[in-house]
């Protein structure tokens, strides 16, 4: 349950920084709030192995999503 709620907070985060960088001022502020987002798809990617090695998920569907996620 806790890591369900992980990685649905870290898909959240994704748009909603992209977002919010969009709405800076300057291109660094803008980059850095791409570089977070980028920060959250990695932990979402680790979050998916982590499922996989726990057997949470099974081994076909992870590996779908896991190739997915790096993208």
């Amino acid at each position: 349950m806790a890591l369900t709620y992980q990685i649905r907070k870290a898909a959240y985060s994704i748009p909603t920084n992209i977002a919010e960088g969009c709405g800076r001022r300057t291109v660094p502020q803008f980059k850095n709030f791409l570089d977070i987002a980028a920060g959250s798809a990695t932990e979402i990617h680790y979050q998916l192995i982590l499922s996989k090695d726990l057997s949470y998920i099974t081994p076909t569907p992870a590996e779908s999503l896991i190739r997915g996620a790096s993208k």
